[in-house]
């Protein structure tokens, strides 16, 4: 068997093998190494031509100029205050003129007719204005609502009244009521007594009353003057107008509202028999157009009144035909009062012969006179 050198021995080959292998692994994993560190380190790869950086040197930019600064306002000049003006020199107080020397009193003129064709209205141009309270002015009257007025000074009575005698005078009644007719009767008892006079009156529709009332008082210069008057209507509790002479007051019951009482003041009942009394008095007083300011006391207040002359009516009274002056008295504009007709028959002493009075609704009561009655004074 032919032997073989030592360098292709088996064994000895092997041996070089291994260092070989060890070297190239160790290589391999150098190159592993290197190029995952060039893939997260960023290290660049080496070119082929090295790289030319050309750097240049250039002029700064010209700086951006600041806006120029706002001028300041120019200071506000202080508007100089006027000179105050000078006050007035106060005058000198002017002499006291001596006083004058007392004058004798005088008589009071005579009252003066005013109005058309014996209207009563009377002029008091003459007398003293000193003790009239403040107020309104009623025809020849000072009017105040002061709770505790001042007496008034002596009034002159209006011109020649004479009171109707006494008598009874029955009426037929009609009326509105709710919109539906109503028929009844009705009373008014004058007394005469000379110096007092008293009024009892009385409607009635079926068997029910619908208004009472009374008036008495005195027959003096200025006529009929009252001192209380008393109404009751349908429903309703009585109620007092008191007259008082003593304090010069109207008084209420019905409510706490005061006012001076003129001589010739009036209540509901006796203004009609005021008018009767300046009728029978003085006729001429009475024609179309002509006006009489009284004023009247009702049941709440009182109030100036202006009774109007509307003319010469004829009308029935208990189937006869009569001459009668037709008189009204006109609420106040806003007022819900009633207004009142009346209708004085010369010919038969200036009785009432009808009477109308009207609400602010449109119902109305009517009294047309069937029969009279004269009385025998007391």
């Amino acid at each position: 068997m032919t032997s073989q050198p030592p360098f292709f021995n088996r064994s000895s080959s092997k041996r070089w093998l291994y260092p070989i292998a060890i070297l190239l692994a160790t290589l391999l994993l150098h190159l592993l190494i290197i190029n995952w560190g060039r893939k997260y380190i960023g290290i660049p790869a080496a070119t082929s031509e090295p790289e030319v950086v050309t750097i240049s040197l250039q002029k700064p930019p010209a700086p951006t100029p600041l806006p120029p600064p706002k001028p300041k306002p120019a200071p506000i000049k202080p508007v100089p205050k006027p000179a105050p003006k000078p006050r007035p020199k106060t005058p000198p107080p002017a002499p006291v003129a001596p006083a004058p020397a007392p004058v004798a009193p005088q008589e009071p003129s005579p009252p003066i007719m005013t109005g058309d064709q014996g209207n009563w209205q009377i002029d008091q141009s003459g007398a003293s204005a000193d003790a009239a309270p403040a107020g309104d002015t009623i025809g020849n009257t000072n009017i105040a609502t002061a709770p505790n007025p001042a007496p008034q000074q002596q009034q002159i009575p209006p011109p020649r009244t004479d009171a109707p005698p006494s008598v009874t005078l029955k009426y037929d009644v009609q009326g509105l009521r709710d919109g539906k007719k109503v028929y009844g009767s009705g009373k008014i008892i004058w007394r005469n007594m000379g110096d007092r006079y008293r009024i009892d009156g009385s409607a009635s529709v079926l068997f029910f009353t619908l208004l009472q009332f009374s008036s008495d008082g005195m027959l003096d210069d200025f006529g009929v003057s009252p001192a209380i008057y008393t109404e009751k209507r349908f429903h309703k509790t009585a109620t007092d107008t008191r007259f008082e002479r003593e304090r010069n007051t109207i008084t209420f019951s019905a409510s706490d509202k005061q006012y001076p009482r003129p001589g010739d003041a009036q209540d509901r009942a006796s203004i009609i028999w005021q008018l009767a009394a300046i009728g029978r008095g003085n006729p001429a007083a009475f024609s179309a157009g002509a006006s009489f300011d009284m004023f009247v006391a009702g049941v709440h207040d009182a109030e100036p009144w202006t009774i109007t002359v509307s003319g010469a009516e004829d009308v029935t009274v208990d189937g006869d035909p009569a001459s009668a002056w037709h008189v009204v008295r006109l609420p106040q504009p806003g007022s819900y009062d009633q207004q009142i007709d009346i209708w004085l028959a010369p010919q038969q002493q200036w009785y009432p012969v009808k009477i109308r009075y009207t609400e602010s609704n449109g119902e109305f009561l009517e009294m047309s006179l069937s029969s009279q009655t004269p009385l025998q004074p007391n």
